[in-house]
């Protein structure tokens, strides 16, 4: 009786191995078949994009914004995802000790890039509507905060490459003391997560409020005088329908991001540095999270025609384009957005 119960609890084992090993082979599969996609998918959008906002004939700040947002997104997908990909295939990191100093800070300049132009953008945004009064920032302006944005980034992650080691095979912290990685941690969830999500919110929260309170007058308006125009009230719609892009911006930002700062977090302040294959899984799946952002974006600030898609697609396979075809390019990603209009009276 007990060498058939030793029989069973052995072949048990056996099979709980087996399904141990199985699983450890299909998670890395599935995550590097995710990230292949988000590259796809990714540069596809943000070539849209950048297609769109070139053939304006004029550009304006808001359009620079998103083309710099556009620019982090290629970027993650393609040159973080790859790498990132071929070092969860391989299981190690292969490209050596100087781009171990240079690949994990470039991913995290691309987010810090990010956050600062979506503050920017809601600064923009308050500036024309909420005080018109006041002189719009130029182009001129804007491109240059954009430069002192990538700046700022690249100093700001410095501490941190210069804490990467390479040992062995592998590319990770060695920093000078013990509470060094948890200082750059928290202040890096506070002052480029919390902090900014906290100022967009209060700046979004006054350009809906003046938002509605222009649609209310204009409303009011029309209801005493006959000779308003519903046209009118086109550039508060406008602005809505712009102020509304940006806020989904924003929160699908913080949405994508926040595992990732969770995850850090638990690694520095709770256990996740006592259970480095959990820590691994979480850290993959919020690391894809954090990826698919760059998917999210084109699809936030434009829209694709499926009709002029398909059109496209059967130019393409079929013969060569013409001037015509080129044209239905165009048509096929449009931005949600434009510059955002001041309003025309304030009542």
């Amino acid at each position: 009786m007990s060498s058939n119960n030793s029989g069973l609890a052995n072949e048990t084992n056996l099979n709980a191995q087996q399904r141990g090993g199985d699983e450890e082979q299909t998670f890395p599969l599935i995550a590097v078949s995710l990230l292949i996609l988000i590259t796809f998918l990714g540069s596809i959008g943000n070539l849209l994009v950048f297609k769109a906002i070139v053939s304006l004939k004029k550009r304006k700040i808001n359009d620079y914004l998103i083309l710099n947002l556009a620019a982090t997104d290629s970027g993650t997908c393609l040159v973080s995802i790859p790498l990132d990909a071929v070092e969860k295939m391989i299981g190690e990191f292969p490209y050596g000790a100087t781009l171990c100093h240079v690949i994990y800070p470039f991913q995290s300049v691309l987010v810090y890039v990010s956050v600062l132009t979506l503050l920017f953008m809601s600064v923009d945004r308050y500036r024309l509507i909420v005080t018109p009064l006041k002189p719009r920032i130029r182009v001129q302006t804007g491109l240059a905060t954009i430069a002192a944005i990538w700046l700022s980034s690249c100093l700001i992650v410095l501490p941190f490459s210069l804490a990467l080691k390479f040992e062995g095979s592998y590319c990770s912290e060695n920093w000078p003391h013990a509470y060094s990685g948890k200082v750059f941690t928290l202040a890096i969830f506070t002052f480029l997560y919390v902090i900014p999500l906290l100022i967009m919110t209060v700046l979004y929260a006054f350009i809906i409020r003046v938002l509605y309170k222009d649609t209310k007058s204009f409303k009011l308006r029309r209801n005493v005088s006959a000779s308003c125009q519903p046209s009118a009230t086109l550039p508060t719609q406008r602005n809505f329908k712009i102020v509304k892009v940006s806020v989904v911006a924003v929160v699908a930002f913080a949405v994508c991001m926040l595992p990732t700062h969770i995850t850090w977090l638990w690694h520095d302040f709770g256990s996740g540095s006592k259970r480095p294959e959990l820590f691994s899984m979480v850290a993959t799946v919020s690391n894809i999270l954090m990826y698919a952002n760059s998917i999210v974006n084109p699809i936030i600030f434009g829209s694709i025609d499926v009709k002029y898609l398909a059109k496209l697609c059967r130019t393409l396979v079929c013969y060569r384009p013409g001037p015509e075809e080129s044209r239905d390019f165009e048509q096929v990603f449009v931005l949600r957005t434009t510059s955002p209009s001041r309003p025309a009276r304030r009542f």
